[in-house]
């Protein structure tokens, strides 16, 4: 029988592991120290959570058990009526990793050289090895 790391592609493969960021909890854990006096900083993160009328107006939203749509037309819309631009202009994504790897799927061939300089957002050099750049 076949072992499932066999049938990946040989570059991926050879990657190096890709290391997210430590969750607060195991921070706090490994640190000793209580959630409240950390601050991380490393993951783009709100150490304030949400204003209060975010959160009033997540908790007045209908349907949020109905998979959104996928194209997000809506928002889509109203920021292209904000900026005054094309609603074709914009691309939306559920974070950046997404949009980072939509980016690079589209405009990155294997063989590309792509710029990083770190210490940055660990996917840039992720997302390249991937696309072979």
């Amino acid at each position: 029988m076949t072992a499932a790391l066999d049938l990946v592609n040989e570059h991926i493969r050879a990657m190096p592991p890709y290391h997210p960021i430590v969750p607060l909890e195991v921070l706090s854990e490994e640190l000793g120290l209580p959630l409240e006096a950390l601050v991380k900083l490393d993951a783009n993160e709100n150490p304030y959570g949400p204003l209060p009328q975010v959160q009033a107006a997540l908790a007045n939203l209908d349907n949020v058990h109905i998979y959104p749509d996928p194209e997000n037309r809506r928002l889509r819309r109203l920021l292209a009526a904000h900026h005054g631009i094309s609603q074709d202009s914009i691309v939306v994504g559920a974070g950046e990793d997404e949009l980072l790897d939509l980016i690079m799927r589209v405009f990155v061939a294997p063989g590309d050289t792509l710029l990083n300089c770190p210490p940055t957002f660990s996917m840039y050099a992720f997302d390249g090895a991937l696309y072979q750049a």
